[in-house]
């Protein structure tokens, strides 16, 4: 039987910050009915403690239209698809189609994905939701 160590717990939750990253600075301010709900409709998902700081130090997130995230989520399988195909021509199994030419496509969906969601191509990796090999 095993003796458990409770000094050398694993850490669960954020990572904590370092001091000089620490918010400590709490400002306040106050705002009628039409501000609030001005506030409320441009802050989207976030909250509003957030997306004002993110608006005062002029960091806010692109605002993405709608109709761009669901052609994007879309596109999500199109792009898959693609994989799937190019990967069956690899291992033989698909016969008919250069396998250079669906490589292209694959890529032009990935990158119109990226372009839907103002990404650059550097920056859609991480928003990318498959990985293609």
């Amino acid at each position: 039987m095993s003796t458990i160590d409770m000094g050398k717990r694993s850490r669960r939750g954020p990572v904590s910050l370092s001091a000089d990253a620490l918010r400590q600075h709490c400002v306040s301010v106050r705002l009628n009915a039409a501000e609030l709900a001005l506030l409320d409709e441009n802050r989207g998902r976030w909250h509003r403690g957030e997306w004002m700081r993110m608006a005062g130090i002029g960091k806010l997130p692109p605002s993405i239209p709608e109709i761009n995230l669901k052609v994007w989520a879309s596109l999500a399988q199109v792009a898959s698809n693609l994989n799937q195909y190019q990967v069956a021509i690899n291992c033989g199994k698909a016969k008919g189609y250069p396998p250079d030419v669906l490589e292209v496509l694959r890529d032009d969906v990935q990158l119109l994905r990226r372009e839907l969601i103002g990404a650059s191509s550097g920056d859609g990796e991480a928003l990318d939701d498959e990985r293609h090999e």
